[in-house]
């Protein structure tokens, strides 16, 4: 049975599959039309800010269930979604793995973990 305090990070983490599987022609496009848009759709921001998200969202979902380590947990089930989207791919023939872009995925992790942290233990004080 699906868990109701997970199903925005499930949605979420489709959304971040669909992403990962379609050709960045159209983004490479959207980022030469300014500055703003090169920098808030780079593929490293979307890296940062997608990860980033999913595990705050699975740190919520864990949270709501009272689960013990949560951010342990949502921290290394995002980083393992992320290292099985960049294997997919490495099949895929229009993209590739890129150790930065997961690099730039556990930076994601960790800043959105330590912001999820910063909030809860102050309003549990």
């Amino acid at each position: 049975m699906i868990d109701k305090y997970f199903i925005p990070a499930y949605i979420f983490a489709v959304l971040i599959f669909i992403g990962s599987s379609i050709s960045t022609g159209g983004l490479d496009k959207i980022e030469e039309v300014n500055i703003f848009s090169k920098i808030v759709f780079s593929h490293y921001t979307l890296h940062f800010f997608g990860f980033g998200i999913l595990s705050f969202l699975l740190a919520w979902g864990y949270h709501k269930k009272k689960s013990s380590s949560l951010l342990k947990k949502a921290g290394l089930l995002t980083l393992f979604f992320g290292l099985i989207i960049e294997v997919y791919q490495i099949f895929l023939p229009y993209r590739s793995f890129s150790t930065l872009g997961l690099a730039v995925d556990c930076v994601g992790v960790v800043f959105a973990l330590w912001l999820f942290w910063l909030i809860f233990t102050k309003q549990s004080r």
